[in-house]
């Protein structure tokens, strides 16, 4: 898709993920409207009208673009790209009043992910990025931590707190990332997991069973902040994902492999 075409598209994600924030900032009282999705997995009301904001700004401008909700689904439509947006990523987190969740924006075109943006509320901060134009935190540019010794650096580990079947197998290669990293730590958001790398707050990451609008906008925020990421299918119908600085890729891999 054309540069410009683009640049248009992310000058109104940039927009209302700012609309976005100030609704549920303003909105709070609706994280003790809760209803389950599936085991452990909820949604509030704030989720469906956060999303239903954002889509209306959307299909205001945008009318043929297709769009990718996690809480409407997939709406086909004619244009040459997908939005993928995830209203609040870290629900649960949002339920307890935890800083941590995030408004996750992201757009695909022919050439996969060209722009990402993730913010983050109660902290006011936006990390953003476009595609072969480096990443951002609030307007500065940000890159992963490719100096610092790994013994002295964080690393994000999330059990899987929906499939506790895999509980077991995942602690394993926790405490192999204890013998490298100095400490762990779970942030109850993929999308600021991965900004969090990218910023070189922390080097490496590993999550499993997560879904595109969970990390789409964190993964291109990752790469143009210099981060490498794999990413896994797994037999669930949902991805696994790790994700580090380039130094630490190797090192987070050999804690990951069976």
């Amino acid at each position: 898709m054309d540069s410009g075409i683009l640049k248009e598209r992310f000058d109104l994600a940039k927009s209302v993920s700012e609309k976005a924030a100030s609704f549920l900032l303003s909105h709070e009282n609706l994280r003790k409207e809760i209803s389950a999705k599936a085991e452990n997995d909820y949604v509030t009301s704030a989720d469906k009208e956060c999303e239903r904001l954002i889509i209306s700004s959307i299909r205001e401008a945008f009318p043929e673009d297709s769009i990718y909700g996690e809480e409407s689904g997939e709406t086909d439509g004619d244009g040459c790209g997908r939005w993928i947006i995830d209203p609040i990523d870290g629900t649960v987190d949002f339920m307890a009043s935890f800083p941590n969740y995030t408004i996750s924006i992201a757009f695909e075109d022919e050439n996969g992910i060209a722009f990402g943006i993730v913010t983050i509320p109660r902290q006011n901060e936006t990390f953003s990025a476009f595609r072969g134009e480096g990443s951002f935190l609030n307007g500065t540019r940000i890159h992963t931590d490719e100096t610092t010794p790994l013994e002295k650096t964080l690393a994000i580990l999330v059990p899987p707190h929906r499939q506790h079947d895999l509980l077991h197998g995942y602690i394993e290669k926790m405490e192999r990332f204890y013998y490298s990293f100095t400490d762990m730590r779970s942030l109850g958001s993929a999308a600021v997991s991965l900004c969090y790398v990218a910023s070189g707050r922390c080097t490496a990451y590993f999550e499993l069973c997560l879904h595109l609008y969970d990390i789409a906008a964190g993964l291109i925020i990752l790469k143009e902040a210099g981060g490498i990421y794999s990413l896994k299918e797994n037999d669930r119908g949902s991805l696994d994902v790790a994700a580090s600085s380039v130094s630490a890729y190797e090192k987070m891999m050999e804690c990951i492999d069976d």
